[in-house]
């Protein structure tokens, strides 16, 4: 569901007097919507999207929205947003904050449906046998089985052929996919497809979409996606119209990318990077589609050594890489910056091809920082492109383990971003990457910034990049099959940093960085700064979620108190559900299921609740949400958001399928379609 989204991430990033009123996403995006009781845009924002609903004002439902196979009903449609020009001065968040790249890239790191399943945040080597918490959250949290993705899936395509409202037939298309099952003898292809010719355009694109979320690579449906990413005859055919509008093609793009993730024959991955190479290729084709091809090529996956897909994925490489040489002016640049981290997804690091590239995009984040304003035409001057280059480097970089290491320059020169770069956001992605590159010397070199650094701008993104380091070397350790240790060192440095901080936004931070790095012997000091800070959502959100990724049982009581609490606080009611989660506490299904069920709800509250129920994935929630999603005494709001969550509960996927768009990607270099608040594919819940 769109108009439905997730609006959640403005919450954990506005500032106070903001969140009180419900919050209000403002960005990373081109189109900035109101969220509850708000209005505006950030400045430059352009208006809304012709053929599109303008972004609800506040917690009502969308318009009835005609399905494609079914005559539109009669109904009221739900009141528009205001026009009035806001009072005051708008106030603008600050987009280079570390919430931001938390909330869109947090998945991985918390794993919550590997937590029901019994496994540790994280991929924890140890087993229940050793670890108590982990036979405990076993046997109170109960993972979805096949039988209930099918029984989910013919519920749903009952609410489907009932519904006339946008959200709720939106949730269904996007639940079923999520499913990836039949219901009721109908095929999700069979379900879908007539909606492509909705007169609505959310829903058109909502399909297009749903094809790809739904994991079918048969030839029927990738040939339809790339005919829509096309605007070819057949493309337009099943649109009804004479061309496939930029953002029905940009979301059947964005779908092949997620049928190309999970290619396994050459032949098929050749066909949908067939659709795909077009959108590249032409000149003059819009921002929405251009971005959406490069981060849809970045989905082929890079440990396939097939002869025949090995050969495939260099053609990609080159392709994005003769996009990115072109000479672009400065605005057209912003998509350019999506190729360096595509590339980076693509190459593994030691092959001749990345060693090419390392030195591309080290030479065009050196040119960035020696920038005076008279440069060759052709330069990279957008900053989305260095920012880009940063957080590609530290993906293709090996361990930065001394002075005599493969990749020391590029590292000393990630620091080097960081300590002078004009862009704060490129110097923010510049420590991000040392942490991703990992190695002793960056260990060393981060401790160090860490006691340095600029209280409130850098070290919240200091005390996160060395959570990335201990993290990654925790799951090195699982994989290898070693008991993951918490580095002492760093350890010792964010519990100094801790206990030296005052500011909300460092405290958040730093206590993320401690639950990421497993520092266990942080915990009581953590319990006792969320009794301090419990009436701060923004603090004690993180605070949850840290004590989550610690497995503190001893933290669970206060934490499902302050979900008990949270009924009119959606920000703190998703981050303590998700840390109970990590815990395995069975308590938060029957509380979630209530705060969705309340007879006053807000739209924050439902996209919290929908949210947190889908993540968690208990079984145990499936009956009270069938009965909400089929009650039609309900509002139609709360039975889309209860379709949401059943959707996502019986997802095929341990983790939501955005997240491979999320975790790839620049998130501020942003079209509308791949993040705008609302409707972008990183919105969508």
């Amino acid at each position: 569901m769109k108009n439905c989204s997730l609006l959640l991430l403005a919450l954990f990033v506005a500032a106070p007097p903001v969140c009180a009123h419900g919050g209000q996403y403002r960005g990373p995006g081109e189109v900035v919507p109101p969220g509850p009781g708000k209005t505006g845009a950030t400045s430059g924002s352009p208006a809304s999207t012709p053929g599109r609903s303008a972004p609800n004002s506040g917690p009502v439902p969308s318009s009835p929205a005609p399905s494609a196979s079914a005559p539109t009903p009669s109904g009221t449609a739900a009141a528009a947003s205001s026009g009035a020009r806001p009072r005051g001065v708008t106030l603008e968040d600050d987009l280079t904050r570390w919430e931001f790249w938390w909330e869109f890239g947090k998945d991985p790191y918390l794993r919550l449906r590997e937590a029901v399943g019994g496994r540790g945040a994280l991929g924890g080597s140890d087993d229940a046998l050793l670890n108590p918490r982990l036979g405990h959250r076993a046997r109170n949290l109960e993972p979805t089985s096949a039988a209930d993705r099918t029984r989910i899936a013919e519920a749903l395509v009952a609410v489907l052929q009932d519904a006339r409202d946008r959200d709720t037939i939106s949730a269904c298309l996007v639940a079923l996919a999520k499913l990836g099952c039949n219901g009721a003898g109908r095929g999700l292809f069979q379900l879908t497809v007539p909606f492509l010719a909705s007169n609505d355009q959310e829903l058109r694109e909502t399909a297009a979409l749903a094809l790809g979320i739904s994991g079918q690579l048969d030839e029927t449906t990738t040939g339809l996606l790339s005919s829509l990413a096309r605007d070819d005859e057949t493309g337009r055919k099943a649109c009804g119209r004479s061309e496939v509008n930029e953002r029905t093609r940009a979301f059947a793009a964005f779908g092949l990318g997620l049928l190309l993730r999970r290619c396994d024959e050459v032949a098929v991955a050749r066909r949908v990077v067939d659709g795909l190479l077009p959108a590249l290729r032409a000149e003059g084709a819009g921002r929405d589609l251009q971005v959406a091809a490069i981060e849809a090529l970045a989905q082929f996956p890079r440990d396939w050594s097939a002869p025949g897909a090995v050969l495939l994925r260099e053609a990609i490489v080159d392709e994005l890489g003769a996009f990115y040489r072109r000479p672009l002016p400065p605005g057209l640049q912003l998509v350019q910056a999506h190729v360096p981290p595509a590339i980076a997804h693509l190459v593994r690091p030691g092959e001749p091809r990345a060693a090419h590239w390392q030195k591309v995009f080290a030479a065009d984040l050196a040119a960035s920082m020696a920038y005076t304003g008279d440069a060759d035409p052709a330069a990279k001057v957008n900053p989305h492109v260095a920012q880009s280059c940063a957080l590609a480097l530290g993906h293709l970089s090996a361990p930065w383990t001394d002075e005599r290491a493969r990749d020391h320059e590029l590292c000393a020169l990630l620091l080097r971003a960081y300590r002078s770069h004009r862009d704060q956001q490129v110097r923010s992605f510049a420590l991000l990457a040392l942490g991703h590159a990992g190695g002793e010397l960056a260990r060393t070199r981060l401790v160090a910034e860490l006691a340095t650094a600029g209280a409130v701008l850098e070290r919240p993104w200091v005390a996160v990049a060395l959570g990335v380091l201990g993290a990654r070397e925790r799951a090195e350790a699982a994989r290898a099959g070693r008991t993951a240790v918490a580095d002492p060192t760093v350890g010792k440095a964010l519990r100094a940093a801790l206990e030296d901080t005052r500011n909300g936004q460092v405290l958040g931070a730093i206590a993320v960085a401690l639950g990421l790095c497993g520092e266990e012997v942080a915990a009581d000091s953590l319990r006792e700064l969320l009794r301090r800070h419990q009436k701060r959502d923004d603090v004690a959100g993180y605070l949850c979620i840290a004590l989550g990724l610690l497995g503190d049982h001893l933290a669970a009581g206060e934490v499902r108190e302050l979900l008990r609490g949270a009924e009119r606080r959606p920000e703190l009611l998703l981050q303590s559900a998700r840390a109970l989660g990590l815990l395995g506490d069975h308590e938060v299904v029957p509380e979630l299921c209530r705060q969705l069920e309340s007879p006053d709800p807000s739209l924050a509250r439902l996209s919290a609740a929908a949210a947190a129920l889908g993540q968690i994935g208990d079984r145990r929630s499936i009956e009270p949400l069938l009965r909400m999603a089929t009650n039609p005494h309900l509002t139609p709001l709360t039975r889309a958001f209860a379709v949401v969550a059943l959707g996502s509960i019986g997802d095929k996927d341990p983790l939501p399928w955005n997240t491979a768009y999320a975790t790839v990607t620049n998130y501020r270099a942003a079209t509308s379609t791949l993040t705008d608040g609302s409707a972008g594919v990183l919105d969508i819940l």
